[in-house]
């Protein structure tokens, strides 16, 4: 038992939730577009990773991994700046495998058609692919996020055999449905809540059994009772209905009562304001603010009750409080959406916290180099960038004992983040640091995508001589990476040797490799050269 999600792997410690698991599969198989959403750690992902997969797999089905969006430095953005790196995260999150040679510079349409597998009859196969956690996309209208979404639902429009499942909480769910209004798609929503007591009950009792407890039917009740919501707190603020089983409380609970017993002498409220100590720490780690700043916004949330507290769009002026920082915290299985903004997620936490302001508890241990990479990536894609830049500077410190590879990571990632803010020199140093490191690891094409990326950020200035010799010196590297030669031959084009880039880009056409990105590039040269002639 824990607070974590479940995966595949953990099919066997996934309970109570049959009659949702067969709800669902039948919704998934029949629609061309699923949406599955509720609250934050209602358990959405864990029904999706431990229950719906594996039966899907069991059946014989084709099934994708399933997609969680992160943008990864392996693949500098500046090799294929001018492909949605949302799309870029997508692909190469249901095809890891062809990551970071083959996908970059796919479409999610291009990609599906790969796919596509047909029946004795020539009929189309069904696939199933699933993107977790779209909130990501909803919780700010930007115009890459947009393009993205408008790009996935067409390709759920149009796929042959394709069946979309795609997960949301649901303070999101209008904006989604907004997006999908637009388009002609067969489409089921179904909608996951908290646990019956029954199917709490089940899922208790199998998994302290399983987790080789003796303990009785009281220590069941205990469980089930402290995660319950009383009827006083379900007050139609974003919390469960009246009498049912929140399943994060009940994970946090039940780890509790298997590390140190259900005797009349446990202290739950000290374990639970423990954890929440630990959860609170983190955030207020990853967002660079003191744990007051969490505290003091928790304790008006306390004691607001079911109104909820509201957090401006762009944060508290004057204050560290950011709506980031709230997101965080809702990550964290801490607030929901509900009332008029944030409101305690379960009635329960509110003696632990009250617990937790008055004693803040040991202090958190340093982040490491790779979870301070991991707090980076996640910013990035989340759109905190000046978050995600300073992660990765603190990272970076000399002081600092990361392995060779994430320190060149982190500085690949360090050029993302430059040239998505438009410092071009900065990002071609930091390209160029990473080329240099990952060359000390004997990474040839990790080398090549960075001078490759250097290249366009020199193209950005203006240096023209300068990223024609980086593109020849990363040509030279390359063998079987058709995403890093659709990168060349973009670059080659927009440098203006448009001989060179059609010899580039024709060559990612041998075989069955061609990106999406290349045919686009080829096909602009083509049209160029056309014009050019007819003058």
């Amino acid at each position: 038992m824990g607070d974590r999600p479940l995966g595949e792997r953990d099919r066997h410690l996934f309970f109570g939730r049959a009659e949702e698991t067969a709800a669902l599969l039948d919704a998934w198989r029949g629609h061309r577009l699923t949406v599955l959403h509720g609250q934050c750690g209602v358990g959405k992902t864990s029904l999706l990773g431990a229950a719906l997969v594996p039966a899907l797999s069991d059946l014989g089905a084709d099934v994708l991994p399933v997609a969680t969006l992160s943008f990864d430095p392996a693949f500098p953005a500046a090799v294929l700046p001018e492909q949605n790196p949302y799309t870029r995260a997508l692909v190469a999150a249901w095809d890891p495998v062809a990551f970071p040679s083959h996908s970059p510079g796919t479409s999610v349409a291009d990609f599906l058609r790969s796919r596509t597998a047909t029946d004795r009859h020539g009929a189309p196969r069904p696939l199933f692919a699933a993107l977790d956690q779209t909130e990501v996309l909803l919780r700010a209208d930007r115009p890459g996020r947009r393009r993205f979404m408008e790009e996935l639902l067409a390709a759920a429009e149009s796929a042959p055999g394709l069946r979309l499942l795609v997960t949301t909480r649901t303070d999101h769910l209008d904006g989604l449905r907004r997006f999908i209004d637009k388009h002609e798609i067969d489409h089921a929503e179904f909608s996951l809540e908290a646990l019956a007591p029954e199917a709490a009950a089940e899922a208790a009792r199998r998994t302290l059994a399983g987790a080789g407890t003796r303990y009785g039917s009281e220590a069941v009740e205990r469980l089930v009772a402290e995660a319950r919501t009383p009827a006083e707190g379900a007050d139609g603020a974003g919390r469960g209905r009246a009498g049912t089983v929140d399943p994060v409380l009940l994970q946090v609970v039940g780890r509790i009562l298997c590390e140190h017993g259900p005797g009349e002498g446990l202290d739950t409220d000290a374990h639970l304001s423990a954890h929440l100590a630990r959860l609170v720490r983190e955030v207020a780690a990853e967002h660079l603010v003191p744990p007051d700043v969490p505290h003091a916004w928790l304790r008006r949330v306390v004691a607001a009750g079911g109104e909820g507290v509201a957090v401006p769009e762009n944060g508290v002026p004057g204050e560290a409080l950011t709506r980031g920082l709230v997101h965080s915290l809702q990550d964290r299985h801490l607030v929901v959406a509900g009332g008029d903004g944030y409101v305690l997620r379960h009635p329960r936490l509110a003696r632990p916290l009250m617990r937790l302001f008055a004693h803040a508890g040991p202090e958190m241990e340093p982040w490491t180099p790779e979870e301070l990479l991991r707090l980076a990536r996640r910013s990035h894609t989340r759109g905190e960038d000046d978050l995600a830049r300073e992660h990765a500077h603190r990272a970076l410190r000399p002081a600092s004992r990361e392995s060779p590879r994430i320190r060149a990571l982190l500085t690949s990632l360090q050029g993302d983040l430059a040239f998505a803010r438009g410092d071009h020199p900065a990002a071609a140093g930091h390209y160029a640091g990473a080329a240099d490191l990952f060359e000390a690891q004997g990474d040839s094409a990790a080398v090549a995508r960075a001078l490759v990326a250097q290249a366009r950020s020199h193209l950005e200035l203006g240096h023209r001589a300068t990223a024609l010799g980086g593109l020849t010196s990363a040509a030279n590297r390359v063998h079987a990476d058709p995403s890093l030669s659709t990168g060349i031959g973009q670059a080659l084009w927009r440098a203006g040797q448009e001989a060179l880039a059609r010899e580039v880009l024709d060559g990612v056409f041998v075989g069955a490799g061609a990106t999406s990105e290349a045919r686009r590039t080829r096909a602009e040269v083509i049209a160029a050269r056309g014009r050019s002639g007819s003058r």
